[in-house]
């Protein structure tokens, strides 16, 4: 008896230790299908279409609303972005209104740069941005005041031959609903027009004829710099020196180049070429109209981008930045006449200029 009460116990001290585990075969690879069903009856119709901004004015690249179809500027900020309001008006004549679902697709301009030049969305087309899936606001006297509002901006794109009055009386009537989506457009995306593609389905699976339009993302050309002055420290007359600059951003901007070596960064909308004016500094020029000093910049490292210039003129460097990209900014000096020991001060001005897309 002692001897069986010895071996059970072995026995489940093994298996506590050994635990057994499950044997599997060998992974497998197979296909999935699915069919979405045909549907019946009459398919949903996208009467109207439009864009905004969530702003008192709709869209702030044209605020009195002088040019048809929307316009929207850049943020002009580091890594902003800004809500984008998409708006459909769509029926189903045999459900009275009730729709599944309503969706736009969205694509960049055409001749976008990579990476916003690549295929996606239906068909794996070029350009494709995204989908913006819409929820439906309905046919109140609100909603019926947002599509008269956009229409009275010119806004609005409409599909056959539906007018404003078509779509308010469907509205009041309560066989068409307002749908809306927002998605963000960000500071760095490429400028130009945007193509906008709505659809909607209904409930028995019938997709609607697509309606198209576009908004334009207006083309803002926009640098930053990371100091606020250059300080060329002692020079020697007929002497170039330069100060310069680096690629590391540095906050908070203090005068060059200590503590902060010179940057600028693109936070516009397009490729940028920088651009920079000098004052004389009160140097000043003789009477021939020679200036006592001279300027040259350089952006990179390249010499063959360097530009020389005299005082009060706004040159522009030979390179550029592209979308959301920084570079170094060497800035320098030459003197040619002046009072030994004193020191002499004026202004910088740094810009910008687009650079199209197109020059690769």
């Amino acid at each position: 008896m002692k001897k069986l009460l010895a071996i059970v116990l072995v026995l489940a001290t093994l298996i506590s230790v050994f635990p057994v585990f499950p044997v599997f075969a060998a992974d497998s690879t197979g296909t999935t299908t699915v069919t979405v069903a045909t549907g019946g009856g009459t398919i949903p119709v996208v009467k109207c279409k439009f864009e905004q901004e969530p702003i008192a004015v709709l869209e702030s690249g044209d605020p009195t609303h002088i040019t048809a179809l929307s316009q929207f500027l850049p943020p002009l900020v580091k890594s902003a972005k800004k809500p984008i309001d998409y708006y459909a008006v769509v029926t189903d004549a045999e459900d009275m209104g009730s729709v599944a679902q309503v969706f736009a697709d969205v694509y960049h301009p055409i001749g976008s740069p990579a990476p916003y030049n690549a295929p996606g969305g239906p068909g794996n087309q070029p350009y494709f941005k995204y989908e913006v899936p819409f929820a439906k606001v309905g046919h109140d006297a609100a909603a019926k005041a947002l599509v008269v509002a956009a229409y009275n901006a010119k806004l609005v794109t409409f599909s056959d031959n539906y007018t404003i009055a078509d779509v308010t009386m469907e509205l009041d009537k309560g066989t068409a609903d307002l749908w809306k989506g927002t998605a963000l457009i960000d500071y760095e995306q490429p400028a130009g027009l945007y193509t906008v593609r709505v659809y909607a389905i209904d409930k028995n699976s019938n997709l609607s004829a697509v309606l198209i339009n576009q908004f334009l993302y207006v083309p803002v050309a926009g640098v930053e710099v990371d100091f606020t002055g250059i300080n060329f420290g002692s020079v020697n007359l007929g002497s170039e020196k330069m100060v310069a600059g680096d690629t590391i951003w540095q906050t908070p901007a203090a005068m060059a180049p200590s503590p902060n070596p010179a940057t600028v960064r693109n936070i516009g909308n397009t490729w940028a070429r920088v651009t920079i004016k000098e004052s004389d500094m009160g140097l000043g020029q003789d009477v021939t109209g020679m200036w006592n000093v001279q300027f040259d910049a350089r952006m990179g490292n390249d010499n063959a981008n360097r530009v020389v210039f005299d005082p009060n003129v706004t040159v522009t460097l030979p390179n550029w930045l592209t979308l959301s990209s920084q570079d170094e900014l060497d800035l320098s000096i030459l003197v040619k006449k002046g009072f030994s020991g004193q020191t002499y001060s004026g202004t910088v001005i740094i810009g910008a200029v687009i650079q199209p897309f197109a020059a690769q």
